[in-house]
């Protein structure tokens, strides 16, 4: 009881922050509350026929780290724009892009301070991607990514502060909110964890061969992803000499097989010149 009681007087610096904020976005009103956000391409539409639960594609593949690095190296990145480069170019097999044919990639950005027991602990940095001049030169997504992370120093959006008190939330708050989360039609989740602690490859006291993250969706349905325009995310991470990139992809009326998947994302790494292993 004494270890609740203490975490919830933790929290309360948290939670009046959100009420803040909040509270002025209510006094703004619906339009002003959206006008922080960026421009959202509109959802494709709800799902024709009945609705059912189904899984979503996953793979994983793996690229040797010297290669990884050389090949953000000569296009003048780094690995982090590398993968911000791949999600583009691999959203825009997928037919996940704007009308002008943009990604908007959303990048997490860790908030977690010592101490700090929160769930979602994150925001998210969105940048606007052009995939076709991602195979050739990294240096714009690099610097537009440098550009993210000081915007978000100077000006960090508030609406993730209203994360601690959702259930308190007006309905149309917390839409607004959830477009923040999931994005546009055309956002692309790119999640890039970088070095990976070694332990983390040696559960049982050696060396695994490969290891790798994947992100979880259960429960999800037909009717979800349709009204949320789909899902792309890329997870990345670096250990034991290798570079593992797992994607996780919905496409609202477009063919959604592992397999369909396996072949855009090795055609994506094959534009940077990059060869991926997938048997593990």
């Amino acid at each position: 009881m004494f270890a609740d009681l203490g975490q919830t007087v933790r929290d309360l610096p948290s939670v009046g922050r959100a009420l803040v904020v909040g509270a002025r976005l209510a006094g703004q009103g619906h339009e002003r509350a959206g006008a922080a956000l960026q421009p959202r391409t509109a959802p494709p539409a709800p799902l024709n026929g009945p609705d059912e639960k189904i899984t979503l594609p996953m793979t994983t593949t793996f690229i040797d780290a010297d290669e990884w690095d050389a090949r953000a190296h000569s296009l003048g990145g780094t690995g982090n724009a590398l993968l911000a480069g791949l999600a583009a170019r691999l959203a825009q097999r997928v037919g996940r892009v704007a009308d002008d044919g943009s990604v908007t990639l959303a990048m997490p950005v860790d908030e977690r301070g010592p101490d700090d027991t929160a769930a979602n602990a994150v925001t998210n940095l969105d940048i606007k991607i052009d995939p076709a001049a991602a195979t050739t030169d990294l240096r714009e997504i690099r610097t537009a990514i440098k550009q993210a992370l000081i915007r978000h120093q100077q000006a960090p959006d508030e609406l993730w502060a209203l994360l601690p008190i959702v259930p308190l939330l007006p309905g149309w708050l917390v839409r607004r909110l959830v477009n923040v989360v999931a994005g546009s039609p055309s956002t692309v989740i790119a999640s890039n964890l970088g070095e990976i602690n070694p332990a983390a490859n040696q559960p049982d006291g050696t060396a695994a061969d490969y290891f790798a993250m994947t992100s979880l969706f259960p429960g999800v349905t037909k009717a979800m992803m349709h009204s949320t325009g789909g899902r792309l995310a890329l997870l990345s991470g670096r250990v034991h000499g290798k570079v593992s990139v797992s994607v996780m992809a919905y496409q609202p009326g477009h063919p959604n097989s592992t397999e369909n998947l396996r072949r855009s994302l090795s055609s994506a790494l094959s534009d940077f010149s990059l060869t991926g292993t997938t048997g593990w």
